[in-house]
């Protein structure tokens, strides 16, 4: 009654309410309500959009959560979301004021759109990619029980590790130690010791990774030596502004194996661990620690691997000066290891010869510094590495000092311009190395500098890339020098294929440990080669990557047909080298390899019913061929002359130490707090190896190698594993690994474990 009156007195005050009031209501039934969901139909909010009429852009509009209010001459509109596809709508002239549509976005596929690093050293993406990388993402190597990255990397398709060695596609057989032909990364810096080559896999961290990149081409254009036959780069994940942390502990016994005469222990070895990481980014400042320890028996005789480690990574984001970022990054380690080389007999497989051991006290440090500065359309990054690896070794050879030192201190800087549709990265790399040892005569140094560059043109659906390095390598008072070059090609066929074309060149230089370790390990000798050549090599591949979508199960399939050319091969080979010791293996450059071959790879990740399911498989068939195998490329001191033909071990031409097929697949389910995943690794046999491991003197000593290729030669080894999670901090895993006690060989003397059992407890901040 007291509003009535007041309006009364009011009459003008009335008049403008009720008007406000029925434009109101004509407004929101002349609304058009655009509703944006997942294909279940929950709500999600876009990043933005764009709505335009027939008049042309509406700038009159509201957003809210999962809803875009706009006038009802509604003609079109985009709507842009991170986790999905880009939505282009063109609407019915027809559509009537008041009326609420539906828009579902498609998921992006969560591997084709993911952005890689290593193939350019700036962000791109994996459908864009003119060769072929393979990415693994956090989820295997969280839910895989290791404390170990070779172990991992080991079910990624087309790649096998044969004493810690990385083979991508039989781009390399066995080299007893010393060099490698795949460039190992932590953050786009070598993680190779400076004097053998060798990947330092118990030194790099498995906590805290934002992904692993293998790329399955020549890189030495942007990664120099070491990457002739491929890249593997282990990316650190970025700390955010939340705590994140997580801690996994495990315990863990290793089977008896099925043959009792390989049983040399009456009891059951065990191994336990743990690792973690926390990380924050407080004010400008990111800050990520973790470690990780590992207590190991070991599954033979005089085997075993004690350590520990601990890293700690700062970023600094400046204040002052706009886009520059930089820090350090860090890692030590402490290990005590025995380490087994050979056995006592095939029977006695999991027990050593008399000297096929020794036992090593070591200890690894690396410094990395870091600044990059982005600008508008440059960026600048400087990297370097200082690393130092110390041996202790005790050898049960009589007199044999097998201790040894080495440093490495590595920079790169790197210039990235961009343009409208050009990219381009130049920059410059320098060692410095050196080694300390009896095992190599002494000390020996090494440096190298090297300068490269490379272009990205993308128009349209095309993606041209092309790049060159020159550089120059010295030992001691030995100089090399090479200069390298790759393209490629990718074309956008359709909304999800991609075709690529690839062509490129690659390199390696002597390790150390080739040009001068002499040395022996019970009945084998290995000798220096100071002349030995550098080994090059050319990668050719064509391939599609078709994106696939079975109901809500979405991913990619990845066919490519490949050819490495490897010239001047640096391999071991037998021969009578002093005429006053007994023969042994030398490295010496044997000639042309080639190798053709066919792979196949798929990755998916989605929902079937109420359970999720994730997949990583594929094949690799590989045809590995001496090119001559009558080239004569040695002779030794008793005056043979060495070929091919005559330092194998069968009749064929297929080079010493390869797999012809690899089968590599891992599925898992999760449905609601249970997980479980299955692992399969198959090889095929190795046809080729050494001769003299099955005919002259070594057979006498060491015995059964050509019975153990025969009757233990193919692998199929299946790994299962079992979780659950009570609640969103705790989940408990079960692992069993070689599940039916497979028994198989990787190179000769080298029976692998039999059947493990580990169970391990999770925690997770978030």
């Amino acid at each position: 009654m007291l509003m009535a009156r007041k309006y009364k007195r009011y009459p003008f005050f009335s008049i403008i309410l009720l008007w406000l009031f029925c434009f109101a209501v004509f407004q929101l039934n002349a609304q058009v309500v655009v509703v944006t969901q997942t294909e279940d139909g929950n709500p999600v909010k876009p990043d933005s959009f764009i709505a335009y009429s027939s008049m042309g852009l509406i700038r009159s509009f509201s957003m809210r959560e999962d809803r875009i209010v706009v006038e009802k001459d509604l003609r079109r509109i985009r709507v842009f979301q991170k986790n999905h596809l880009p939505l282009d709508t063109l609407f019915p002239v027809d559509i009537t004021s008041g009326m609420t549509v539906k828009l579902t976005l498609q998921p992006r596929s969560v591997f084709m759109d993911e952005f890689i690093i290593s193939t350019d050293k700036t962000p791109s993406r994996l459908s864009r990619s003119a060769v072929s990388v393979s990415v693994l993402k956090p989820y295997l190597i969280n839910n895989k029980i290791t404390a170990d990255m070779s172990t991992i990397l080991e079910q990624m398709p087309g790649i096998n590790i044969s004493d810690g060695q990385v083979n991508i596609r039989n781009g390399s057989g066995w080299s007893y130690g010393a060099g490698s032909r795949v460039m190992v990364t932590l953050d786009e810096l070598p993680m190779i010791s400076p004097d053998a080559g060798q990947v330092q896999f118990a030194f790099l961290p498995v906590e805290n990774l934002a992904s692993v990149e293998v790329v399955k081409s020549a890189g030495s254009v942007l990664y120099g030596s070491s990457a002739l036959n491929g890249v593997v780069n282990l990316r650190s994940a970025e700390p955010e502004k939340q705590d994140n942390a997580r801690v996994s502990a495990f315990a863990g016994v290793y089977d008896y194996p099925r043959r009792d005469s390989l049983r040399w222990n009456k009891s059951r070895r065990g191994n336990h661990g743990i690792n973690g990481f926390w990380s924050k980014k407080i004010g400008n400042t990111g800050i990520t620690v973790q470690w990780n320890a590992l207590y190991d028996q070991g599954y033979r005789n005089h085997e075993y691997n004690h350590r520990g480690r601990m890293g700690i990574r700062l970023k600094h984001t400046s204040a002052k000066i706009k886009g520059l970022n930089y820090g350090i990054n860090s890692g030590v380690q402490q290990s005590n290891s025995g380490s087994f080389l050979l056995w006592k007999s095939y029977d006695r497989g999991y027990e050593t010869f008399q000297d096929g051991y020794n036992y090593n006290e070591g200890f690894r440090i690396h410094l990395d510094p870091f600044a990059e500065w982005k600008r508008k359309k440059a960026t600048h990054k400087f990297q370097a590495r200082y690393l130092a690896i110390d041996n202790s070794v005790r050898a049960n050879n009589a007199g044999t000092d097998q201790s040894n030192g080495s440093s490495l201190l590595y920079g790169e800087y790197r210039l990235s311009q961009h343009f409208q549709s050009l990219n381009i990265v130049i920059g410059a790399a320098g060692m410095l190395a050196e080694t300390h040892s009896p095992l190599f005569g002494g000390n020996q140094t090494a440096g190298n500098q090297a300068a490269f560059f490379q272009a990205d043109y993308k128009k349209g659906r095309w993606n041209l890339s092309g790049g060159g390095r020159y550089e120059m390598y010295a030992v001691n008072q030995n100089v090399y020098t090479k200069p390298v070059f790759r393209a490629g090609v990718n074309y956008a066929a359709g909304r999800a294929t991609f075709l690529r074309a690839s062509a490129g060149q690659g390199f390696r230089f002597p390790s150390m440990a080739e040009l001068f370790v002499t040395t022996s390990v019970g009945p084998l000798t290995v000798y220096s080669n100071p002349n030995l050549r550098p080994e090059s090599g050319n990668n050719a591949e064509i391939g599609i990557k078709q994106g696939y979508k079975i109901r809500r199960l979405r991913g990619f399939a990845d066919l490519s047909v490949f050819q490495m050319e490897l010239n001047n091969m640096m391999e071991f080979s037998f021969g009578q080298w002093d005429p006053n010791t007994l023969p042994g293996f030398k490295s010496v450059n044997v000639g042309i390899g080639r190798i053709r071959g066919i792979e196949f790879e798929t990755v998916g990740d989605g929902q079937i019913g109420k359970t999720h399911w994730q997949l990583l498989g594929g094949y690799t068939y590989t045809r590995p061929q001496a090119v001559n195998p009558e080239y004569v490329y040695a002779r030794d001191s008793a005056g043979l002359f060495l070929n091919f033909i005559n330092t194998r071990n069968d009749s064929n031409n297929l080079m010493k130490y390869r797999y012809q097929h690899l089968v590599r697949v891992d599925v898992q389910c999760s449905y609601k707090k249970w997980e479980s995943g299955i692992s399969y690794r198959y090889n095929s046999r190795i046809t080729n190896i050494d001769g003299a491991f099955t005919r002259g003197i070594l057979p006498i000593f060491i015995t059964g190698i050509q019975a153990s290729m025969n009757n233990a030669g193919v692998a199929h080894v299946f790994d299962w594993r079992l979780a659950f999670k009570p609640n969103q901090h705790w989940k408990i895993n079960l692992q069993v690994n070689n599940v039916f006690n497979r028994e198989y060989v990787g190179r000769p003397s080298d029976i692998r474990p039999p059947r493990s059992v580990q169970l391990q407890a999770v925690w997770t901040l978030r």
